[in-house]
């Protein structure tokens, strides 16, 4: 099968390699955050729980994305794309020092605005980079990318939580921070990019894409209001709400450490998904068209959901919550690619960051709804949420791609 095969060009890899190398010290504050808030110096800040801190300063580096994703079209375009690169490196192993470094809410507020700020420009930056090949591969190359920045994730949450445990919380932030000499020595070798090509005049805030042809605008709206379903419900409401839905579905059989374990699993498993099959997806979805594996994706997903949520079997629901995780990636691959590939080459660089935009929206507000609703009505109507949100994204897909196409 030679649409398999895996040629990426050494120009997307040394893109993508320092982002690996830089995300280890967001990831691994995931891990150490909440458990460490003594330490971090959260002190209940203005009378409110360090439960309530935990979770904004987890989440407020997505937040602040909702407006460094277009500004980062702005500062690509001031000076250029190695550069900026180099300035996403800076950017993210500083955020990372000042964890070591700052303590209290305020000042790993800023820590957290900057890593959102790094991520920004470090995404843009291979998106761009993969758009700027052959729309044939978007998929094999997105999905490429996808893996090799789970990988820095991945390594992190395993061996640098041991580490931490090992040699102390200071001394590993400030040794992942000092991953920026090798970020910076992969990116030395970065070629630049015909920015002009892929750059309009000026910034473009409209996250409806009115600026764009009638036709065009609406479906770069499905594709993204797909993205932000998907993000939703695998990025955000899944992983957050993951342990008690196991609860929920388990039936009194297992003791809370067992079921932590699970969920801990499962996550694991979604970054293996990620690792290793994000190439492969891609590269499927290149080969037999991205709308039909957009379609497949989306029923599967819809189907692992549903058997899930059911509770006939406890391992049964833990089953299809691996397969859901697996079938996002293939979806979002190819959402990712054909985003891409719809674009403009002159409009890409502001389509693109409006697009990650919603992504990070619908990361955001996944966990934020599915509390709300599981402290409400129960956690599974979280998920049934989700299947409704999917079932609308592809019966308006399926009109807008298909039929009328």
């Amino acid at each position: 099968m030679s649409y398999l095969k895996i040629k990426i060009p050494g120009q997307i890899s040394l893109t993508i390699i320092p982002l690996s190398l830089l995300i280890m010290g967001d990831s691994i504050l995931y891990v150490l955050l909440p458990a460490n808030s003594d330490f971090f110096r959260l002190n209940s800040f203005l009378g409110l729980p360090n439960e309530f801190w935990i979770g904004f300063l987890l989440s407020v580096n997505r937040i602040v994305r909702f407006f460094t994703n277009i500004f980062s079209v702005k500062i690509f375009k001031r000076f250029g794309f190695r550069n900026t690169i180099f300035i996403a490196c800076f950017l993210g192993a500083f955020s990372t020092l000042f964890y070591a470094v700052l303590k209290g809410v305020v000042l790993l507020f800023l820590a957290r605005v900057i890593w959102g700020f790094s991520y920004s420009l470090f995404r843009l930056g291979y998106q761009l980079r993969v758009f700027s090949y052959s729309q044939d591969n978007f998929g094999k190359y997105l999905g490429y990318c996808l893996g090799v920045q789970r990988t820095g994730s991945f390594l992190v949450v395993t061996l640098g939580v041991l580490a931490s445990i090992k040699f102390g919380i200071n001394i590993t932030l400030i040794s992942l921070s000092i991953l920026l000499i090798p970020a910076l020595f992969i990116s030395y070798f970065i070629k630049e990019i015909d920015l002009s090509k892929m750059t309009s005049k000026k910034i473009n805030w409209n996250l409806a894409y009115k600026d764009q042809e009638s036709n065009l605008s609406k479906k770069i709206i499905v594709i993204s209001v797909y993205k932000f379903t998907s993000s939703f419900s695998s990025n955000g409401l899944a992983i957050a709400t993951i342990i008690p839905f196991l609860v929920s579905v388990q039936k009194n059989s297992f003791e809370l450490d067992t079921i932590v374990a699970v969920a801990g699993f499962i996550i694991g498993f979604r970054h293996v998904a990620d690792i290793f099959f994000g190439v492969i997806f891609g590269s499927i979805s290149d080969r037999f068209g991205r709308k039909i594996n957009i379609l497949i994706s989306t029923f599967l997903m819809l189907g692992a959901i549903i058997i899930a949520i059911s509770g006939l079997n406890f391992y049964l629901s833990v089953s299809c919550l691996v397969l859901m995780f697996f079938f996002s990636v293939s979806l979002e691959t190819s959402l990712d690619a054909l985003i891409g590939q719809l674009s403009p080459e002159e409009e890409k660089s502001s389509i693109i960051s409006r697009y990650s935009t919603w992504q990070d929206i619908g990361s955001a507000m996944g966990p934020l709804v599915g509390f709300i609703i599981a402290i409400g009505f129960g956690v599974q109507f979280g998920y049934i949420l989700s299947l409704v949100m999917f079932a609308i994204c592809l019966f308006v897909f399926y009109r807008l791609f298909l039929i009328e196409s």
